[in-house]
């Protein structure tokens, strides 16, 4: 194929890209950002964040554009859909034009060693060798093709664009309803102009036109247009101060006030804009787990491997664009150290900002870094001569392996919170709830779509469940429904009975590591009826409550922690589990369980004992006027200590006598979480014991974990026994769900014990290199028991 001036092959490249993305456009909205931008385009007010600061404002302007073509062109489609594609076609032209772009811009960096009289003396070109065997060259124009002994070999842009089109964190941004692809092509355009002014001042001002507009697309491209420019502008200094102020300056201020003043303007005044940007501050820095507010070795390492590992999906892929990118960069430093300075000063700066201020989990924030990450890949690739195809096609053929698959999955399938709101007001125009409350993700889903038939109640932030609270203690008593993230854990505060009726919405690709950080993956709708116990603040029953309990200072040795009780003249039984948080020297707690100030129980616990499981008897069940009952727990320090005797309730349960509770007892560690999945686990040790309460009578146990064999070499011997009689065994050699029946004889002998044993332990301390002093045994996501019905 003859390739000239007018058709490159980053042009095929990138009409190659729209082809394959089209079929996939999103077809709704999805992360909570998108859904923002959504509600700018009906009504733009980043004081409402619709969308959220800073604001976005010519995102908004090329959506609204787009939006009144689109639903002219596709009348059949509903306004949610017709959103979602009006935002979409913005990410798919971008990406063909940062394709485009960044290949230009990367040529443009081979000149600079050439023109400033480094020559460039690669293996895989000589620059008399290009002049001659392309007529293009003769022209002034760079080769899309290095030739090489009479074999074509593509040119490193075309191997940068090639990779960076295939790269899986680029290949699926392009799908999505968001503006990090516009912001990223607004950018690579103002790099390019900015590249080209190095030699040719005429460029600076356009450079400096489109920096100012890309701010106003995303605010974070000033990390990568303004170093840029300030270079270009120290190259052109011979132009004059005034020329500079005059053209360049001037050219950017106007592309910022462009969209500065019409976003102030539509937030209420400057008064108005900065109480929404510090309120948007304070969510971007609350509970964001980033360098600057975590300096330490694990949290930078986290951060690399969100940045340099995640957006190419496998590992393999990543390592592979790692070792040739380190071979690029070392080429670069040793024969181009002028386009190595030009290409740093271009991506270091947002690089290291990334990596220090924003939540890296978030893995499209690293989608900035991935061209260069290409182009260091690229003369990696060209740095191999003759056989650079053998090392750059199975590069590139490996990222669209790992690319593609998302991207088709992508596509496929609604996001689970539209089903979900889709199938509830269905039910609600049927039967609907008396209110319908929902996590804070879900907010903007609720928002964006006519749900008056749902009657949501706005969720408050982080404590969402306490909309339900306040409903059944203000005397509510009919079902209500809850639209809730699976990935948090706060349902924990409510009867699991009462919370059993769920319908379950998934996403295909909640797993994809390039969708990181998106808000939220899926929906668990309930239907709940009045629960036999809900509880209020300062109870940490799981990780995500007890963070929250430790933040506001409310736990059980702060003030008493409440929960509430329905009223039974049955007789009831009561499970509290409370751990000791202290160090060693730290006073004993007191602890005091009671209902309606009626005192049930009290027992000391020490620091050097920190676990306590009671089961308490309610033989007359709980009397009195009203549904509920209050039930507190309370803590001070032993003995008249002043000092505080830090504790947490972390197991807690109450039901009628007649009904089974279980707690876990010695040899279990604490509950864990992973706040990027929603997963909890809990470690058994190498000798556990669950306690349960309740009539003697068979139960059914079951545990669902992870494969040994991540921790030990051979498969470990697992016993389960009771009373000292063992009632089953299993060796587990891969991740299992596995269950046996404990006959309803053995419980009674074992006063409602049963221990759960290995032949070993993995001691992560002596593993590890750690200060980790516990013995494992099993890594369980799952440890139920359940009667045996007759």
């Amino acid at each position: 194929m003859k390739v000239s001036a007018s058709v490159r092959p980053e042009h095929v490249i990138a009409a190659a890209f729209v082809a394959a993305h089209i079929p996939s456009l999103s077809p709704t909205l999805e992360d909570i950002d998108s859904l923002n931008f959504a509600l700018g385009l009906r009504d733009f007010d980043p004081a409402l964040h619709q969308p959220h600061p800073p604001g976005y404002p010519v995102y908004i302007a090329l959506g609204r554009a787009s939006y009144a073509v689109v639903s002219r062109a596709t009348p059949s489609l509903d306004r949610l859909a017709t959103e979602a594609l009006s935002l979409s076609i913005w990410s798919i032209v971008a990406a063909a034009i940062s394709i485009i772009a960044a290949a230009s811009f990367f040529r443009a960096l081979l000149r600079l060693d050439r023109d400033s009289g480094l020559a460039i003396r690669d293996s895989d070109v000589r620059s008399s060798e290009v002049r001659d065997s392309n007529p293009e060259s003769r022209t002034g124009a760079p080769a899309a093709r290095l030739v090489r002994g009479g074999v074509a070999i593509p040119s490193p842009e075309t191997w940068a664009a090639a990779l960076l089109a295939a790269s899986p964190l680029f290949w699926m941004t392009g799908l999505r309803p968001m503006s990090d692809m516009p912001g990223l092509a607004a950018a690579l355009v103002a790099l390019m102009l900015a590249a080209k002014a190095l030699a040719d001042r005429r460029w600076l001002p356009w450079a400096a036109l489109v920096a100012g507009l890309a701010a106003g697309i995303r605010l974070q491209t000033v990390w990568l247009t303004l170093p840029m420019l300030a270079v270009a502008m120290i190259f052109q200094r011979g132009a004059g101060t005034w020329w500079l102020l005059s053209r360049p300056l001037a050219a950017l201020a106007a592309g910022g006030l462009a969209w500065a003043i019409p976003l102030i303007a539509a937030s209420g005044g400057v008064a108005g804009y900065m109480r929404a940007l510090g309120t948007q501050a304070e969510l971007d820095f609350a509970g964001v787990d980033m360098v600057w507010l975590n300096p330490t070795p694990r949290r930078l390492a986290f951060s690399l491997y969100e940045t340099l590992v995640m957006p190419w999906v496998s590992i393999p892929v990543a390592v592979s664009v790692a070792v040739v990118a380190t071979v690029g960069a070392i080429v670069l430093l040793l024969r181009e150290r002028r386009a190595l300075f030009v290409v740093l000063v271009a991506f270091g700066p947002y690089t290291v900002f990334h990596l220090l201020f924003q939540e890296t989990l978030t893995v499209r924030y690293a989608l900035p870094i991935v061209p260069l990450l290409c182009w260091f890949a690229a003369r990696g690739v060209t740095a191999a001569g003759r056989v650079a195809p053998l090392v750059g096609v199975p590069l590139v053929g490996a990222a669209l392996l790992a690319a593609v698959p998302g991207g088709l999955a992508y596509g496929r399938e609604p996001h689970p919170a539209f089903r979900a709101i889709d199938d509830a007001l269905r039910r609600a125009r049927v039967a609907p709830p008396a209110a319908t409350y929902a996590h804070y993700a879900l907010r903007r889903p609720l928002e964006v779509v006519d749900a008056h038939d749902l009657r949501v109640r706005p969720p408050r932030h982080q404590v969402e469940w306490l909309g339900l609270v306040e409903y059944w203690r203000s005397g509510g008593r009919e079902t209500v429904w809850l639209l809730a993230d699976p990935r948090r854990t706060d349902l924990a505060l409510i009867d699991p009975h009462a919370t059993r009726d769920v319908m379950r919405y998934g996403w295909l690709v909640a797993s994809r590591p390039e969708l990181s950080g998106t808000r939220p993956t899926g929906v668990d709708w309930y239907r709940i009826a009045p629960p036999g116990w809900f509880a209020g603040e300062g109870w940490s029953l799981t990780p995500e409550t007890g963070g929250q309990a430790r933040a506001t200072a409310k736990g059980p040795d702060q003030q008493p922690i409440q929960a509430w009780v329905r009223r039974l003249a049955a007789p009831m039984h009561v499970m509290v589990g409370v751990r000791h948080l202290g160090a060693p020297g730290d006073p004993a707690a007191e602890m005091e369980v009671a209902i309606d100030g009626r005192v049930l129980d009290r027992w000391t616990l020490a620091v050097d004992e920190p676990n306590s499981l009671r089961f308490l008897e309610l033989p007359a069940g709980i009397p009195g006027g009203g549904d509920y009952a209050m039930l507190t727990v309370s803590s001070r320090a032993a003995g008249g200590d002043r000092r505080r005797a830090p504790v947490a309730v972390r197991q807690f349960d109450v039901q009628q006598a007649s009904l089974l509770i279980y707690g876990f007892g010695e040899g279990w560690h604490e509950l864990e979480f992973d706040t990027t999945s929603g997963r909890l686990w809990r470690w058994s040790s190498d000798r556990s014991v669950l306690r349960l309460h309740g009539p003697p009578q068979a139960v059914r146990l079951t545990l669902r974990g992870e494969s040994p064999l991540r921790y030990f070499d051979s498969p470990p011997t697992v016993t389960v026994s009771a009373a000292g009689r063992p009632v089953a065994q299993f060796r587990p050699s891969a991740d299992f769900e596995w269950s046996t029946t404990v006959p309803a004889d053995v419980i009674a002998q074992s006063a409602g014990a049963i221990t759960i044993a290995m032949d070993r332990a993995y001691l992560p301390g002596v593993a590890e290199g750690t200060a980790d002093g516990r013995r494992l045994g099993l890594r369980l996501f799952d440890v139920r028991v359940h009667p045996v019905s007759p």
